[in-house]
């Protein structure tokens, strides 16, 4: 596929592709390229009953060792539904749309997917030289991504071909050259130790005009049980409006009672928010270490938890700042 288009028309590695099932347009891509090499996780979007999301890394660079645009299909844990030890093997396709033929050009590929991998290998889309040379995609600073699911087969302990189901959906992202909005919030609990041991829920906090709470889970959850669990999460509807979404950079930390440090884990790259969801780590931080008395993680069955949020960018033009 693909050696039949004309260099002028698609980068070499790609080829004409279906129309998507899911296409996010994100504008202002320049001042995403001034973040460096960083990545970008979509919203979350459903097909055939799954939760995916698309990841975009705008300067990664391959064995070539030129930067390039690249792109990767991700699905969230919690809607894989599978038992230990299977897998659910997909085949899709990620594409670029060109503005001045009106079509997408995509790369086919294939991943397995379980517990453990929930992202696909990142796909070279274009060079990013031959991105920023021409209007073909980008096109008043916005690009537009696209991923069509062609194929589910859960393996393991039998294969069963899973049935497409797709209805278009589109998301947009306008990414702030400046001015960002920084919020921090910390929760103090004093009852720790009479909580839940399985799960349990913080008191629910408003930023930015949203509710937002932490996910606690003492003892692991189902992808860890030597680590404590933590989770933000954004407190709206599943199936909230795309144009509520938030781009934010994200850091989770404990502080350290006797000592007056934090343990801190920081989100590698960059998350949207939109609706029902939530970012976090199964294994935030092991129990032996939580729950050591020398350290001030626990005391006498309080626990501060904190979060900080930087919010870089919107699902909707209106809320960036000047």
């Amino acid at each position: 596929m693909g050696n039949s288009i004309a260099a002028s028309s698609a980068p070499a590695l790609l080829g004409d592709a279906h129309n998507p099932c899911f296409k996010w347009k994100v504008h202002n891509f320049s001042n995403l390229l001034q973040r460096g090499d960083v990545s970008v996780n979509s919203a979350p979007f459903f097909c055939s009953g799954y939760k995916w999301f698309l990841q975009l890394t705008p300067l990664t660079k391959p064995y070539s060792g030129k930067p390039c645009v690249a792109l990767s299909l991700g699905i969230t844990r919690g809607s894989l539904g599978l038992e230990p030890g299977s897998v659910m093997a997909v085949v899709f396709e990620l594409s670029i749309y060109n503005h001045s033929d009106h079509v997408h050009w995509g790369s086919k590929a294939t991943f397995n997917f379980d517990d453990e991998h929930i992202n696909s290998k990142k796909e070279c889309l274009i060079p990013l030289k031959e991105l920023l040379a021409s209007t073909d995609f980008l096109a008043d600073d916005c690009c537009v991504f696209g991923v069509d699911i062609l194929k589910i087969d859960a393996l393991f302990p039998e294969k069963e071909e899973i049935a497409i189901q797709k209805a278009a959906k589109i998301q947009s992202l306008f990414i702030q050259k400046d001015n960002f909005i920084k919020l921090t919030c910390s929760v103090t609990i004093n009852n720790f130790l009479k909580m839940s041991m399985v799960k349990f829920v913080c008191s629910r906090f408003e930023l930015d005009g949203q509710n937002w709470y932490f996910g606690v889970y003492p003892q692991g959850n189902q992808y860890s049980n030597s680590c404590l669990s933590l989770y933000l999460h954004l407190d709206g509807p599943e199936e909230l409006p795309h144009k509520y979404g938030k781009l934010v950079e994200l850091t989770l930390s404990i502080l350290d009672q006797k000592h007056g440090e934090h343990f801190i884990r920081k989100c590698p790259g960059l998350v949207v928010f939109a609706g029902k969801s939530h970012w976090g780590w199964s294994d935030f931080i092991p129990l032996k270490t939580f729950m050591n008395p020398e350290r001030g993680y626990l005391v006498e069955s309080c626990c501060i938890i904190k979060a900080e949020i930087t919010i870089f960018g919107s699902s909707d033009a209106c809320r960036l700042m000047a």
